[in-house]
């Protein structure tokens, strides 16, 4: 089986099989998630198996393919991928992803991949959504935000090493950026030269001007601090970084390094 015919199949299988399924609360068809996915992994350097995995990665779970359909057609690999994706529907939703979590932690490369892949495509629809309906938004879904948010959390703890990994660190590093935006706050106190970024749970941290390292921040947020964007925030924090290694080279007083 070619390269191209491996991932034709795996396309029609997945298309078939997601036939009048829809995004959860609106009527974009389904596939678009798993197609994603799969691109997604192609960016990544993903091989055939890998993509066909990607595109397949929802069959089992939400569908009426089994393993065994899989393995007949895709072998045993794409079916190992695809089944170590799946979660067991018996389990409750905290159950389900709480072993995910723990899973993901010493999974192999392929698998981390895979996830990785599924989650941007998530979060980035998450967003475009979100931005849309606001705060009901939540309301589709089978937990609350402050779960959702524990939920992908932990995936972004568990896939922390992505961040070192060449062909995927540019989509760990936008799943992070997509959580914040999704489940993060940010605001400036310019008087005190101060950020503060408060988590859907209520966790909050503060930076300041002049000390530079993220400090664990406990109460209310001080009068005169106003919500600004990420990428606002993350901006300031790049140029107060900046400023700090100028003054420390001797900026502050004219000299030269």
């Amino acid at each position: 089986m070619g390269e191209q015919r491996l991932i034709d199949k795996a396309v029609i299988f997945a298309t078939e099989h997601h036939a009048g399924q829809t995004r959860k609360g609106k009527d974009t068809p389904y596939i678009v998630h798993p197609l994603e996915t799969m691109l997604i992994l192609r960016d990544m350097g993903a091989d055939e198996t890998l993509m066909a995995a990607g595109v397949l990665h929802d069959t089992v779970e939400d569908t009426d393919a089994t393993a065994a359909d899989l393995e007949a057609l895709f072998g045993p690999e794409v079916t190992r991928l695809v089944t170590a994706h799946s979660e067991d529907k018996t389990k409750t939703w905290k159950e389900r992803k709480a072993h995910t979590i723990e899973f993901l932690k010493t999974a192999e490369r392929a698998v981390q991949m895979l996830v990785l892949a599924d989650k941007v495509s998530n979060l980035r629809d998450m967003c475009r959504d979100c931005e849309q309906a606001g705060d009901r938004f939540w309301d589709r879904f089978n937990a609350p935000k402050e779960q959702q948010a524990w939920y992908y959390g932990g995936i972004q703890d568990s896939l922390e090493d992505m961040e070192f990994d060449p062909d995927c660190s540019a989509y760990y590093w936008e799943m992070v950026g997509l959580y914040k935006d999704l489940f993060v706050k940010f605001y400036l106190d310019e008087e005190r030269e101060s950020l503060y970024q408060i988590g859907a749970n209520g966790e909050g941290y503060t930076l300041q001007r002049s000390r530079l390292d993220w400090q664990s921040f406990v109460g209310e947020l001080p009068e005169g601090a106003e919500e600004i964007p990420r990428l606002q925030a993350e901006s300031i924090e790049n140029v107060w970084h900046d400023l700090s290694l100028w003054e420390d080279e001797g900026g502050r007083s004219g000299r030269m390094s």
